[in-house]
């Protein structure tokens, strides 16, 4: 029966990602993407060690997010520091997963009694953070 939920669980997270693959990006870049919404501008080697990534992997997101038109930079006038920040189109996105995650909230929630909701949604939380 886990094993369906699990199941469960990540077709519901592929279909509200729907959006990441538009625009030729992966599972798990979201969460990236969520994470840099929270962040003021930052530079780059402040976004890789708030990431806590290797560097290799690290330039690779970059690549990804940059070719996918996510990100958008700007130099200091002071300075000349190059600070990142979300582009509109990174926005939109963010928009539109967080659209998607509602509705399947909805969806998944709409016949059940609140303590089963809150049961479910505790099992969503396990199953999301497996992936």
């Amino acid at each position: 029966m886990s094993y369906q939920f699990m199941q469960l669980g990540a077709i519901a997270r592929q279909e509200a990602l729907a959006p990441l693959r538009m625009h030729g990006l992966q599972t798990g870049d979201d969460v990236i993407l969520f994470w840099l919404a929270d962040q003021s501008r930052m530079t780059l080697e402040d976004m890789r060690i708030g990431l806590d990534m290797p560097p290799h992997q690290f330039n690779a997101l970059i690549d990804r997010l940059d070719s996918a038109k996510m990100l958008e930079s700007q130099a200091d006038e002071t300075d000349g520091t190059i600070h990142l920040f979300l582009s509109a189109i990174a926005l939109n996105v963010l928009q539109d997963i967080h659209k998607n995650l509602k509705t399947l909230d909805k969806e998944l929630t709409a016949e059940l009694s609140a303590h089963k909701t809150k049961k479910l949604k505790k099992l969503l939380s396990k199953i999301s953070n497996l992936f």
